[in-house]
């Protein structure tokens, strides 16, 4: 099968996973706000986000040895691929024991990171060694098989058995909350889940790659190859993840946790629409590694333009969305005392846009496995965003955790990693591709102005609004960027490429 087709059928599969979890946790979390409140939500957020650190084990042992199958499963060497697989398994196990001995000794200070109140009714501590196993089974059962999968780039088989899965569990979360409204029991769901989803998985992978069992070592060569991936990508999501998760952990300890249900209720729905962006993602990754092991620079810079047009262009159109219609949808969902200003609106959607239309450039570097020449980037960049996060939510609260994160995107990282990956992969300037953001962004920006402009006049009750404005979205802002970019010589390669898209994969079906 092509690359494009494996990245279709990906991206097809994906999105109905995308939906299901999207959907289904989006019930749970109504049912749970409704049932049990926001303290309760607040602590599962600051929770969420605490384990995330804890991730920060894997230190990027994933995406460096699935990078390094691309090559040998290409070739057909399969006393390698079983090599990698056999050093995988042996980290993980590693990774999983060392997250559950941080976890514990964290158990007695869980309390200082909570400002307030908490819930009376439950044990945090307890509750956290429930959230504590979650994680760490993940690494213990047969994770390390569903790389194996997405290296063969059959994304769709892993996001098959995860909607199964979400479906079940969700349900009878569901009924778990709302019958008994036992955070207990909803936490252990989760555990369930996890094994479930883990032992499904290495079923499957055993079932359609039986070649491949972990067994023998790999030549000093690669091990100081991957070794060095490894560093730099340690010390890149060691990064990422403490922007990411620092927000919630912050808030928790100036605001508290009823703020953090209310921005955990925003960022769920932004991070649920970024889902299906970074499903494009996720799903081309491995067939860009592929071309990018195949084919030449030049043929792949071409690929890269069309790919950062469109992903502009869906994201500012996401962008113009959010801003005429979150308002609306939130006072439906969670009622008006969970509401934030417009102004922290606007500044969430910023955020969201500079960390979207980095993806292209990510996904690049990724899939070339390019992570030591900007290894410093994420950690400079976490740096400056703990500092900004700590000085501003003082002065300005929510808006500051906000601003701070969209300070270090615009002013370090981006620019960094653009650099990096033209100058060492491309090898030309990136002046070219800086133009082409600035003038698809300006593009996009106008046509957003605009629609909300036409939306602000909309006021027939809030159900009716999100549904006039949805429409009112899905058709101004697209049409006023197409004619912005109707001279955009990369609208045409763009469209051009999206048609033959479509054309190759209804041939094929028919």
């Amino acid at each position: 099968m092509s690359r494009i087709q494996n990245s279709l059928r990906n991206i097809m599969f994906g999105a109905v996973n995308r939906i299901v979890s999207i959907l289904f946790p989006f019930i749970v979390r109504t049912i749970f706000i409704r049932f049990l409140g926001e303290e309760y939500l607040g602590l599962n957020s600051l929770y969420s986000s605490i384990l995330q650190v804890l991730n920060l084990a894997d230190l990027g042992f994933a995406s460096a040895i699935v990078a390094s199958m691309y090559k040998p499963i290409a070739e057909g060497n399969t006393d390698k691929v079983c090599a990698l697989m056999n050093l995988y398994r042996k980290l993980y196990k590693m990774i999983g024991s060392i997250i559950l001995i941080i976890g514990l000794f964290l158990t007695p200070f869980i309390d200082r990171l909570i400002s307030g109140e908490s819930p009376s009714d439950v044990n945090i501590y307890l509750l956290w060694l429930l959230y504590l196993c979650n994680t760490v089974v993940s690494y213990l059962f047969f994770a390390y098989k569903v790389s194996l999968i997405n290296a063969h780039q059959r994304n769709d088989i892993t996001e098959k058995i995860g909607a199964a899965c979400k479906i079940i569990i969700s349900i009878l979360q569901v009924v778990i909350v709302a019958a008994f409204k036992n955070m207990y029991l909803y936490v252990l769901l989760t555990v369930i889940n996890s094994v479930i989803y883990n032992l499904w998985c290495s079923v499957e992978c055993d079932k359609r790659y039986p070649q491949y069992k972990c067994r023998g070592e790999l030549d000093k060569n690669t091990k100081q190859k991957i070794t060095k991936n490894v560093v730099a990508l340690a010390i890149q999501k060691i990064g990422n993840t403490l922007s990411v998760s620092l927000d919630s952990i912050v808030i928790s300890a100036f605001l508290g946790l009823t703020t953090v249900a209310i921005y955990g209720n925003y960022y769920y729905i932004v991070s649920a629409i970024a889902t299906f962006v970074n499903l494009i993602y996720s799903s081309v990754t491995a067939s860009i590694g592929n071309s990018i092991a195949t084919e030449t620079p030049e043929k792949n810079l071409s690929d890269f333009r069309k790919f950062f047009f469109l992903n502009t262009w869906i994201i500012g159109w996401c962008c113009v969305c959010f801003v005429c219609l979150f308002q609306d949808f939130m006072i439906v969902w969670m009622g008006e005392k969970l509401l934030f200003g417009m102004s922290i609106v606007v500044m969430l959607v910023m955020r969201f846009y500079f960390e979207q239309i980095r993806k292209v450039v990510l996904t690049y570097k990724d899939a070339a496995g390019m992570w030591w020449a900007d290894k410093w980037k994420p950690l400079v960049g976490c740096l400056v965003n703990l500092i900004l996060n700590i000085i501003l939510v003082k002065s300005i609260g929510v808006a500051g955790v906000m601003l701070s994160t969209i300070i270090s995107y615009t002013l370090i990282e981006l620019p960094w990693e653009t650099k990096v990956l033209f100058k060492i992969y491309f090898k030309q300037s990136p002046k070219n591709y800086y133009f082409d953001m600035v003038t698809i962004s300006v593009s996009m920006l106008i046509a957003g102005v605009a629609t909300y402009y036409v939306c602000s006049f909309i006021n027939l009750g809030h159900i009716a609004n999100i549904i006039a404005k949805l429409i009112v979205c899905i058709i101004a802002p697209n049409i006023l960027f197409m004619i912005l970019n109707i001279r955009n010589k990369n609208y045409y390669v763009a469209v051009r490429f999206v048609k033959g898209i479509i054309g190759r994969y209804i041939w094929k079906r028919s």
